[in-house]
């Protein structure tokens, strides 16, 4: 049995080009993760391309098309895991399109978990990966300034802390994932990001945080978007794993994602369970999604 599951974000549409942009994205990322898990039936390698499509359409929140950070610049987050525990993440990745294929090589070329700050430069540039120094999109400098302009007006903190009581509908956040099963039984979850615009002072979101953003075992695969400060207080992805344990992957995540509401978290998940069970689902207003089981058509959401 093959499957592949991609999610390009959750959070709510500004305009209908925006999802069909979406749509456009999370179809070509799922045809060609399943291809590869066709050709190579490998399901960390059919997350990795699936991802890394991802990573080069503007239109997500990761790789190319990151958001910018309070000073301008570009911070990268991503994490891969399978279900032998095996697992990779960065964060603060700066000038690489593909940071699902850094954290890829953390997984398989040291005997660590999680890389961050300078020694994560220095373990890109010893690995030779390529640099690329134009990641900045025109529509992340437009969002930028405009952020900055609310922090003059009041609006808001340089921190992201709104000051005003009224609550706005939270924007699109587009982080990329991708769970797979392949033919061997074997599971895997990859999630890449930009972060949260305008985030400061080493901010690490939910992404690269196994159990987190990102987590895979025995049971199932999992991979989430959304709020990353209440992903990680809720351990969320690790949550479905447990709950797959003994349910479905789609129940596992309506579980999930009950206790997601009750503390008011704004998240999406997408999971595989060890029998290729698919689960989907979200609490925001809209989530990009789209799947292909068993060589079937693609399901876009």
């Amino acid at each position: 049995m093959k499957a592949i599951i991609v999610h390009g974000g959750t959070g709510s549409f500004k305009s209908v080009t925006d999802a069909d942009e979406h749509r456009r994205g999370i179809e070509e990322a799922v045809r060609q993760g399943f291809l590869t898990l066709e050709k190579i039936n490998s399901a960390e390698e059919a997350v990795v391309t699936a991802v890394s499509v991802m990573e080069e359409d503007p239109t997500f929140n990761c790789g190319r098309g990151s958001v910018l950070t309070y000073r301008g610049d570009i911070e990268m987050d991503a994490a891969i895991m399978d279900n032998n525990l095996n697992a990779g993440a960065v964060s603060g990745l700066k000038r690489i399109l593909h940071p699902i294929t850094v954290a890829r090589a953390v997984m398989e070329q040291t005997d660590h978990v999680l890389l961050a700050g300078a020694e994560l430069e220095e373990f890109v540039t010893v690995l030779g990966f390529p640099r690329e120094d134009n990641l900045i999109v025109p529509k992340r400098l437009v969002q930028w300034k405009e952020e900055l302009e609310k922090i003059a007006r009041g609006e808001k903190t340089r921190f992201g802390k709104s000051v005003k009581l009224a609550k706005k509908a939270e924007e699109y956040h587009s982080t990329c994932g991708a769970v797979a099963i392949d033919d061997h039984g074997r599971m895997a979850a990859g999630t890449s990001t930009g972060g949260m615009m305008m985030k400061s002072f080493g901010r690490v979101g939910d992404s690269p945080i196994i159990g987190a953003g990102t987590y895979s075992d025995s049971f199932g695969a999992v991979s989430a978007t959304g709020h990353g400060e209440k992903i990680m207080k809720l351990t969320l992805s690790r949550l479905v794993a447990f709950f797959m344990e003994q349910y479905p992957a789609q129940k596992s995540v309506d579980i999930a994602l009950e206790r997601a509401r009750y503390f008011d978290c704004e998240c999406g998940l997408i999971a595989l369970d060890r029998y290729g069970n698919i689960g989907i689902g979200h609490t925001s207003k809209d989530m990009s999604w789209a799947f292909i089981k068993d060589g079937h058509a693609p399901v876009i959401f």
